[in-house]
């Protein structure tokens, strides 16, 4: 014959301790992921600047038609970029959650530029670097620049009169 087992006082006290331990888990995770999110976007943001500023010392990108084809044939930029893929069909490089673009101007100089492929999971801010070697940041609060159809910066555009400042990344490459 089979008999039902009676509960003890041991299984209550032992379901309130996993109830406990959960509850905290949940807290833990419910203040920690917001600050992982932020430190991940964060990051994403100085390290496009840092990587505008890398390709602004690079040198000259020659008659290459896109950036992730100068960077292929640069052995340096290479390396820098080893986590890079091209987005194909648009001469877009996505590196760590931004996606980069060479453009060049009427007068046959350079710019670089940078901004978030999801806003705000990736980062929220757009980086320039002219053709002067300037960096500029413009806070994209709005989220208008997110995704490969939106370049932030076009032929004709005056930084200042768009919101655009200067900026210096906090760590060197």
């Amino acid at each position: 014959m089979y008999t039902i087992p009676r509960s003890s006082r041991r299984s209550g006290h032992l379901h309130w301790r996993t109830g406990a331990v959960a509850a905290i888990a949940l807290l833990v995770c419910m203040v920690s992921l917001p600050r992982l999110e932020n430190y991940v976007q964060s990051n994403n943001e100085e390290d496009a600047a840092v990587a505008l500023r890398v390709l602004g010392r690079a040198g000259d990108p020659g008659d290459a038609p896109d950036l992730a084809t100068w960077i292929a044939g640069d052995r340096s930029l290479r390396h820098r970029f080893r986590d890079a893929r091209r987005l194909e069909g648009s001469g877009l490089l996505m590196h760590h959650g931004y996606l980069f673009h060479m453009q060049r101007t009427g007068s046959g100089q350079t710019r670089f530029m940078a901004w978030p492929r999801s806003t705000p999971r990736t980062g929220r801010a757009a980086f320039l670097l002219d053709a002067t070697g300037g960096l500029h940041r413009h806070p994209n609060v709005d989220g208008h620049w997110s995704g490969p159809d939106a370049k932030p910066f076009g032929p004709g555009m005056v930084l200042a009169e768009r919101g655009w400042q200067s900026y210096a990344p906090a760590r060197r490459p």
